[in-house]
């Protein structure tokens, strides 16, 4: 039993062995189940089939104890045109005392192999390990029917070779750029084969490659003529490759390894080397064409919103999406999205995709966060999208329906800042109190008007007078309207991070809190204080307007929580 380093992992991969839900035998057997205590036993445990665990774990031992291993061993066998696998552990052990031992039951992936009882007598009864002896050998060392020029040089001579080979087949040899070929690396044989490994792995220069489902049962061989001979064909490995760029293409060489089963008393077998041809395939350019997104396939497009309407400075979700077989991956940019009375946020991307062997198949999703500026309806435009279709030899272009999205509430007339990414300098974010509040018009006569006037001015002293006595003191206002303000945000800030909000109702109270405690920001102001404030408005209006992708309770409490901080700090 040879006790090489499994190579289990690389011929499941080259040779698309079974899935793991197919069955797999479990077997744990012992050279002797009588020995002394000098004496060493081999645990050998085997798998058979396919869908077995990689890690098999050794059983519970008693009286006994690892004097080595495990040694392993992995075997695929092609034979009568099917395909099997193997993969034995074997572990030397040692008892510690006279009397009875046992070797655990094993157990993995759902089938187990019954407990083994060992008997251990004194001293040592099993003979010293020794060759065991051919006997249909020459005793003087010659095979009477062998080949004189194998005896004199210890290998077969060339011509005696068993005849299998490589070979790389695509399934087209022109294409465009982006359009898909399939690369199918078969083996051809008239012998049955233990192992394949690669020996130098394929190179894919000017190609975009992927990987295919693997099938879900180990491949069967099919016949095939190659030189007016018959032989077994077994597809081992199959790739999806992308043309980068225009020209001639060659895919070079691949080299493998391929170990043979032993088909006589006379034969010890081998490892003999074999390499694919290189291939060589053209690729065509794709027009240039303005707006091309580099897509090669055919697709179709859709656009909606989650919402056909919101209050004015809330934020609706516009996805975009693209379905089709192709060069999927390659869309990396969704169209622009403009309206003329709303901020549209960069967007975020996500993939429902599928590698078969006309393409990837699937979607991707453009997410876009339209947030309405003013009351009335936002208007989006259709959205184009462009890519070559190789059935019809040109770029078609095609694009979604127009959208509306009503936006109820405050409007841009009575005089609040209109929703944004950022709150302008000096400008804050108007909360959705504010934006619910209804204007009202007011008609007052020139005297009345002027009383006014003077009115505001007095206060507008007095309040200038009392917010210069602290700032002159060198420290911020205690025991007044400032510190009430700051108490007032700590609680709405303590609300908003203790959860049961929606996310955007939380970070609007986060944002009230800051404004309650800081006011408007000076744009002349660069202090620590005003940047800290700044970078927090920031992350509150990410959050507040960001999609809906998951579970935001963390970045809230956490908002929540420098808010409090910031407060305590600087208010």
């Amino acid at each position: 039993m040879s006790a090489r380093p499994s190579g289990l992992a690389l011929l499941v991969a080259l040779l698309g062995a079974a899935a793991a839900s197919a069955g797999f035998t479990l077997r744990s057997e012992v050279d002797t189940r009588r020995l002394g205590v000098q004496d060493v036993v081999e645990l050998t445990i085997t798998v058979e089939g396919s869908g077995a665990p990689d890690e098999v774990p050794l059983p519970a031992l008693t009286n006994l104890e690892v004097v080595g291993g495990p040694a392993q061993a992995t075997q695929v066998s092609i034979a009568n045109g099917r395909m099997s696998q193997s993969r034995t552990l074997t572990y030397t052990l040692r008892p510690r005392t006279p009397g009875r031992a046992e070797i655990g039951a094993v157990s993995v992936g759902g089938q187990t192999a019954p407990a083994i009882a060992l008997e251990v007598v004194a001293g040592s009864i099993r003979p010293a390990e020794r060759r065991r002896a051919d006997p249909f050998r020459d005793p003087f060392g010659g095979d009477p029917f062998g080949d004189p020029f194998q005896e004199m040089t210890g290998r077969s001579r060339p011509g005696a070779e068993p005849k299998l080979f490589m070979e790389a087949v695509p399934s087209r040899t022109r294409l465009h750029v982006g359009e898909p070929l399939v690369l199918t690396y078969y083996l051809y044989t008239q012998t049955s084969v233990t192992d394949l490994q690669m020996k130098d792995a394929p190179q894919y220069g000017g190609f975009w490659a992927e990987d295919l489902e693997r099938p879900q049962a180990a491949p069967q061989g099919e016949p095939a003529s190659a030189g007016g001979e018959s032989y077994q064909r077994f597809p081992l490995i199959r790739k999806l490759l992308f043309p980068t760029r225009a020209g001639l293409l060659t895919l070079p060489a691949a080299s493998f390894r391929i170990s043979l089963v032993r088909q006589s008393l006379f034969d010890v077998g081998g490892v003999v080397e074999r390499s694919t041809r290189p291939v060589s395939i053209t690729v065509d350019a794709v027009p240039e064409a303005r707006g091309f997104s580099g897509a090669v396939g055919r697709f179709s497009v859709s656009a909606a919103l989650d919402h056909a309407s919101v209050p004015v400075g809330e934020a609706a979700t516009l996805r975009f999406r693209v379905d089709g077989t192709g060069n999927l991956k390659w869309i990396d940019q969704g169209p622009e999205v403009k309206a003329a009375s709303a901020k549209v946020y960069p967007p975020q991307a996500r993939s429902e995709l599928r590698t078969t062997a006309e393409g990837i198949t699937g979607s991707r999703t453009w997410e876009y966060v339209v947030v309405p500026q003013t009351a009335g309806t936002v208007e989006i435009p259709p959205l184009p999208f462009s890519y070559f279709d190789p059935a019809r030899g040109r770029i078609v272009t095609v694009e979604t329906a127009p959208l509306s999205l009503r936006a109820e509430g405050g409007t841009a007339a009575v005089g609040l800042p209109a929703a944004a990414g950022r709150a302008g300098v000096g400008e804050p974010l108007p909360l959705r109190t504010e934006l619910d509040r209804p204007g009202r018009s007011l008609a007052l006569s020139g005297p009345a008007l002027s009383a006014l006037l003077v009115l505001a001015l007095l206060l507008h002293a007095g309040l200038l007078a009392a917010a210069r006595a602290p700032a002159a003191a060198g420290r911020p206002e205690r025991g007044g309207g400032h510190a009430r303000g700051a108490r007032t945000a700590l609680r709405d800030l303590e609300r908003a991070g203790a959860g049961g909000l929606s996310k955007e109702q939380a970070a609007a109270l986060v944002e009230k809190a800051l404004h309650e405690a800081f006011g408007a920001l000076d744009e002349r102001d660069d202090s620590e204080r005003a940047r800290a404030v700044r970078v927090l408005l920031d992350d509150v209006q990410f959050v507040r307007y960001a999609p809906q992708l998951g579970d935001y309770s963390d970045a809230i409490r956490d908002l929540a929580a420098r808010g409090a901080a910031t407060v305590r700090r600087w208010a």
